[in-house]
């Protein structure tokens, strides 16, 4: 018996993509790629800050050390400033205030007040300028009989 005339014939595969699903899969992968790229790109910067405060809290820790060394050894006093390009670190800037002077918090003799900043000198000027990256550490130390016999 002959096949009925309205009898469906089997469906025949595609063998391309219309243009509006071409169109549509790109207008999804723009909406998704174009903020995960932003979202990439402020981690890094926000890596890079977090890495530099870390350099700069180092370093400082590093100078308040060293000075506060110094200051038990020999009990010296004055300012001191400096940068940090044998280290690899042309921009980053430090200084350091020893003070026995009440003004400064300290007693004359008998109590040195000590301050570190570190600073990212980016404009070149040698100077902390207020947008400048900075940390910056205080301590006192005392004047010891002991402490200038074990520097010694």
């Amino acid at each position: 018996m002959p096949a009925h005339p309205t009898t469906p014939r089997p469906h025949s595969r595609r063998a391309a993509y219309s243009l509006l699903e071409v169109v549509m899969a790109g207008a999804l992968v723009a909406g998704t790629l174009v903020p995960a790229l932003q979202l990439i790109r402020e981690g890094l910067e926000l890596s890079e800050t977090t890495d530099e405060r870390a350099l700069l809290a180092n370093y400082a820790v590093c100078k308040l050390e060293e000075n506060l060394a110094l200051v038990a050894a020999a009990w010296t006093s004055g300012t001191v400033s400096g940068d940090l390009t044998a280290d690899g670190h042309s921009r980053l800037r430090y200084t350091v205030t020893r003070s026995d002077a009440v003004a400064d918090g300290g007693i004359v003799g008998e109590l040195m007040h000590v301050r570190v900043t570190t600073y990212i000198d980016e404009d070149g000027d040698d100077a902390l300028d207020a947008s400048e990256p900075s940390c910056s550490y205080r301590t006192k130390i005392g004047k010891f009989a002991s402490y200038e016999a074990a520097a010694s």
